[in-house]
C-alpha cells in the first residue's frame, strides 16, 4: 500500500502535533503542580516580635490604667498580665496593695487581685476606698472563710451577706447565658470543693454551683453556691470569683467577660482563628503494622492512606475546617527494616495540595530520649532527598523537650530540617506559657487548646473561654493513638466518631463567626493581631474605632448591654449571639452606630 505525498504530510503533521501535545500536557502539569513546594516558606514573614505590642510597650510605671496586685510568682497575676497584653491594656504590676497606692495612676480604672493580697484590715480599708473612686475591682481569688466572717467591710465590698458553709461539694457548674460566648451551659461532671456563700440583694450571678438533689435538699435556683459574680457598689462594680478557674487560662475569657459587664459597651481585638492540628499525620512509614493489622486488618501505612485520610478529609469537609498535618515521616527511629515511603510522599503532598491544607513536621517519635536527637539527624537527611525543594515552616514539638529542638531552629541550624521553621505549635498543658506570643525574633509560638478526641467539661468552659478573650481555637488531635492502639478508646472508629461529634455541635456556635483556616494562616494572623493597637470613642449611638499599625486586616469582637448594631462603616460585622458582634476591618477606621435592643 503506497501513500500519497499528501497524505503523508497529514499523517505527519498530525502525530507530530499529538506529541508535541503530550509534551505540553506534561510540562504544564510540572508547572501546575506544586505539592512539593511549600507556598508559605516563599513568602516574606512581615511581622516580627519588634514590631508588636508586648510587655515592654504596655507596662507603664505611671500612667497604667490596670493594677494587678502579685508577686512574678503567682499564676492569677501572669494570667492578668497575658489577658493585658492581648487586650493591649496599660498596666502595672504591684507585690501588694500598699506598694500600689505608693505609686497611684489617675489613668487607672482598674485593679485585679487574688486572694494572697487581702489578709489585713488596710487591704479592706484600701479596696473600700478605691471603689469610692470609681475603680473596678476583679477579685481572682477569696481569702479564707475565717478572714471573710471577721469582717464586715470587705462582706459588704464583696456583696456577701453570710457564710453558709465554709466548704461545700459541688457536683458541677452553671454557666448562664451573655456571659462567655456559647450560651448557657450545665455541667453535671464538674466537682468541686468551694466555700458557700449567701449573696446580698442587688448582685448579679454569672456562674452558680450544680447540686444533683437540689430539689431534695429544697434549695432554691437563687440560693445556689455561687462561683463568680458582680456586687455594685455606689460607683464601681466589684467582681468576685469563687473557684480556680484562673489556675490556667481559663480566666483570660472571664476578665473580658467581666470588663464587658463593667462597661456600656466593650471593644477588643481577636485573633479571628480555628484550626486543626493533625499530629504524627501524615505518617510516611510502616512500623508497627504486626499491630495495625491485627487490630484494623491493615498494615499501618495502608490503614493512614486508605482509612485514616479519606475519613479526615471527610469530617473536616462536613464542618468546612482545614487540614493542617504535622508530618511523621517514622515513629520508630531504632527500626532499620521501615524508612520513609517514597510513595507515601507523593500520595500524601498530592492530596494535601487538592484540598489546600498545611503540612508541617512532628517531633514526636515512640522510643527513648536519645532517639530524638536520631529524629532530627534521620528525618533531615531523608526529607532532604525525597522532597528537596519542600521547605518546612511549621513544627508541632509534641513530647519532644524544648532543650533538644530549640538548638535546631531558625538560624541555629541551618543544615537541619527545622532551620526553616516559622511557626511552633506547643501542647497545652503548660499553663505557665502564654497561648500567643514570639518565642524569638522571628518565630510565633502558638499553643493548642483542646484535644479534639475528648471533650469534658472543664475542656469545654476552657474552650468557651478561650474563644470570648481570643477568638482562637486550636484542636489537637494525635494519631499515634490510631497507628499504636493501646486501649479500647484508642480504636479509630471510636475516635473519628468523636472527633465528628465534636465538631459538629461544641464548634458549631463559634464556626458561626470565626475563620477556619490552616496553621499558617493563623499565624498571619495572630501576628497581626499582636502588632496592632486600637482605640474607640463613643458619642451618642456611634462608637469610632480607630486602629494604629493595622497590617491588612484586623478582627475585633464587640460586646454590647441591651444594645444592638444597626450599621458598620469601614468593616463587616458578624452577630455571633445577642450582644455579641466579630468585627472584620480593613481599615484604621470604622464607625458603628448602635441602638437600644428590645427584649427578644
Amino acid at each position: 500500500m503506497t501513500i500519497s505525498k499528501s497524505n503523508f504530510i497529514v499523517i505527519s503533521t498530525v502525530m507530530i502535533t499529538i506529541l508535541l501535545l503530550f509534551q505540553f500536557s506534561n510540562i504544564s502539569a510540572n508547572y501546575v503542580s506544586k505539592s512539593m513546594y511549600n507556598q508559605n516558606a516563599e513568602e516574606h514573614v512581615s511581622i516580627s516580635s519588634t514590631q508588636i505590642l508586648d510587655r515592654e510597650v504596655l507596662e507603664l510605671p505611671e500612667n497604667y490604667n490596670t493594677a494587678i496586685i502579685g508577686s512574678p510568682r503567682n499564676q492569677e497575676a501572669n494570667i492578668a498580665e497575658e489577658w493585658c497584653i492581648y487586650t493591649k491594656r496599660t498596666y502595672q504590676r504591684f507585690m501588694n496593695l500598699r506598694e500600689f497606692i505608693a505609686n497611684p495612676s489617675s489613668y487607672c480604672t482598674m485593679i485585679i487581685l487574688n486572694s494572697i493580697s487581702v489578709c489585713t484590715k488596710k487591704d479592706v480599708d484600701i479596696l473600700y476606698h478605691q471603689s469610692k473612686l470609681g475603680i473596678n475591682i476583679i477579685l481572682t481569688s477569696l481569702p479564707n472563710t475565717t478572714f471573710i466572717r471577721s469582717s464586715e467591710k470587705f462582706k459588704r465590698l464583696i456583696g456577701i451577706r453570710g457564710v453558709y458553709q465554709a466548704t461545700y461539694r459541688i457536683s458541677g457548674m452553671t454557666l448562664y447565658d451573655g456571659f462567655l460566648l456559647g450560651g448557657k451551659t450545665t455541667y453535671k461532671k464538674l466537682e468541686k470543693s468551694v466555700p458557700y456563700f449567701r449573696l446580698r440583694s442587688g448582685t448579679k450571678t454569672y456562674i452558680t454551683g450544680y447540686i444533683k438533689r437540689q430539689k431534695e435538699l429544697n434549695i432554691k435556683n437563687e440560693d445556689l453556691p455561687p462561683l463568680l459574680w458582680r456586687n455594685q457598689t455606689e460607683d464601681s462594680f466589684v467582681f468576685v470569683v469563687n473557684c480556680d478557674f484562673f489556675q490556667d487560662h481559663t480566666g483570660l475569657g472571664m476578665l473580658s467577660a467581666m470588663l464587658s459587664e463593667a462597661m456600656p459597651y466593650n471593644i477588643y481585638p481577636i485573633v479571628n482563628a480555628q484550626n486543626v492540628v493533625c499530629q504524627n499525620f501524615p505518617y510516611l512509614s510502616n512500623e508497627n503494622s504486626e499491630k495495625t493489622a491485627e487490630h484494623y486488618y491493615y498494615t499501618s501505612k495502608a490503614l493512614c492512606e486508605n482509612v485514616l485520610w479519606p475519613d479526615m478529609v471527610s469530617i473536616l469537609n462536613a464542618t468546612e475546617e482545614k487540614f493542617s498535618g504535622m508530618i511523621a515521616p517514622k515513629l520508630e527511629y531504632s527500626n532499620k527494616e521501615h524508612n520513609v515511603s517514597t510513595d507515601s510522599i507523593s500520595f500524601y503532598f498530592d492530596q494535601n495540595e487538592k484540598i489546600s491544607g498545611d503540612l508541617g513536621l512532628s517531633g514526636d517519635q515512640m522510643e527513648n530520649l536519645a532517639r530524638y536527637e536520631d529524629k532530627i539527624k534521620y528525618d533531615t537527611e531523608a526529607m532532604a532527598k525525597l522532597a528537596p525543594h519542600y521547605k518546612f515552616t511549621v513544627f508541632s514539638p509534641g513530647n519532644m523537650p524544648e532543650f533538644i529542638y530549640k538548638h535546631y531552629l531558625g538560624e541555629k541550624g541551618q543544615d537541619s530540617i527545622l532551620s526553616s521553621i516559622r511557626t511552633l505549635i506547643t501542647k497545652k498543658g503548660l499553663d505557665t506559657n502564654p497561648i500567643i506570643s514570639f518565642y524569638d525574633n522571628k518565630i510565633l509560638q502558638m499553643t493548642t487548646t483542646i484535644d479534639g478526641f475528648s471533650h469534658k467539661d472543664v475542656e469545654d468552659l476552657y474552650l468557651k473561654s478561650i474563644e470570648t478573650a481570643l477568638g482562637y481555637s486550636s484542636i489537637y488531635l494525635d494519631f499515634t493513638r490510631a497507628i499504636y492502639p493501646t486501649k479500647r478508646g484508642d480504636d479509630w472508629t471510636r475516635l473519628s466518631n468523636n472527633l465528628s461529634r465534636y465538631l459538629s455541635t461544641y464548634w458549631r456556635t463559634f464556626r458561626k463567626g470565626f475563620d477556619q483556616v490552616t496553621v499558617s494562616e493563623s499565624d498571619k494572623k495572630a501576628r497581626r493581631f499582636l502588632a496592632l493597637d486600637y482605640y474607640s470613642q463613643r458619642e451618642k449611638d456611634s462608637i469610632q474605632l480607630n486602629i494604629v499599625n493595622i497590617k491588612e486586616n484586623a478582627s475585633f469582637l464587640l460586646c454590647l448591654n441591651d444594645e444592638k448594631v444597626v450599621s458598620v462603616k469601614g468593616a463587616e460585622y458578624i452577630e455571633m449571639e445577642r450582644g455579641k458582634y466579630v468585627i472584620n476591618t480593613s481599615s484604621d477606621k470604622v464607625l458603628i452606630e448602635v441602638a437600644a435592643d428590645a427584649v427578644k
